[in-house]
């Protein structure tokens, strides 16, 4: 983890470059958001930006704490970021030091963090990746990406939307995971009533790594069918992909509750990746996993007593 000291002395490099002074004359305030810290409001204490915590977003931050303080130096904010961390000698909340670039034209803070040695910060991007954008490009961007929220029912044709479903259900067997996410959209916006192909939808954008985008589509489908085991059960497939165990290991509950079966060693490697490399997790997720096979079994059962 790099020193504050060292921090300080290259953001003091970077302002003094040629035109960073003109990139600076505007610094970040009101509404922004970012995955590792939520929904986020900014305000200025003694010279010092200051980021206080809203929604208090996947680390469960007090309301109005702050998560983000420093100085603008040029192009550069200079200060303290807090982080909740996982990992066996880990803190729950962490402070390290951040160096973040802002850009007067989109007004994002970008920045590269690294935790203490040993530990994780769940919501991090690639590399400890933390883009922190204004709230309203978060929202615009989010109907642009494809997400759930942007399909609309304008004129119901069921027929025409049975037709793209079985399309999206032939493509999603062939792992043609775009085909198949395209085919679902379409059958949306022509009858958005059936959750199979909200479940589809999910599914399809789960196995391309859209993992926030999936819980969206699944919950419309969690809505429309709150019976169905299996988008319970990709629903924490999907929370395992965003570090969020908690969420993770309460959908498989429901999902088993509700009858969700597998045969022995075909669980989601990604989600028992998760919930086994924590203690305080392991016993009840290995309970549920023993359920979810004994589940299958007794099914299995059933059918051989009734005949094919």
């Amino acid at each position: 983890m790099a020193s504050v000291s060292r921090t300080i002395g290259l953001a003091a490099f970077i302002a003094a470059a040629p035109g960073a002074a003109a990139r600076a004359q505007a610094v970040p305030q009101g509404s922004y958001q970012a995955d590792v810290l939520g929904r986020v409001e900014w305000s200025v204490a003694n010279e010092r930006l200051v980021a206080h915590s809203v929604d208090g977003g996947p680390c469960r931050f007090k309301p109005q704490s702050p998560v983000l303080e420093g100085q603008l130096l040029g192009s550069v904010l200079v200060g303290q970021l807090t982080l909740c961390l996982e990992g066996p000698s880990c803190p729950a909340l962490g402070t390290v030091p951040v160096l973040a670039v802002y850009s007067t034209e989109d007004r994002s803070l970008t920045a590269y963090v690294r935790p203490q040695a040993g530990c994780q910060a769940p919501g991090l991007g690639k590399g400890g990746l933390l883009v922190l954008q204004p709230a309203e490009a978060v929202s615009t961007q989010a109907l642009v990406r494809g997400g759930v929220a942007r399909l609309r029912t304008e004129k119901r044709n069921t027929e025409a939307a049975k037709e793209a479903l079985e399309r999206g259900n032939q493509l999603l067997g062939r792992k043609d995971w775009s085909g198949s996410a395209a085919e679902f959209e379409r059958s949306i916006t022509l009858d958005d009533r059936n959750w199979v192909a909200f479940f589809g939808l999910g599914t399809a954008w789960l196995m391309r790594g859209q993992a926030q985008d999936s819980i969206d589509a699944l919950n419309r489908a969690r809505l429309l069918n709150q019976r169905e085991s299996s988008i319970h059960y990709n629903l924490a497939c999907a929370y395992s992909r965003l570090g969020d165990k908690k969420q993770a290991l309460a959908s498989l509950g429901q999902a088993v509750k509700l009858g969700f079966a597998i045969t022995e060693g075909s669980q989601d490697a990604e989600l028992d990746r998760l919930l086994s490399s924590d203690g305080a997790f392991l016993n009840k997720y290995l309970g549920l996993l023993q359920q979810a096979v004994a589940n299958n079994k007794a099914s299995a059962g059933r059918r051989q007593q009734t005949g094919p």
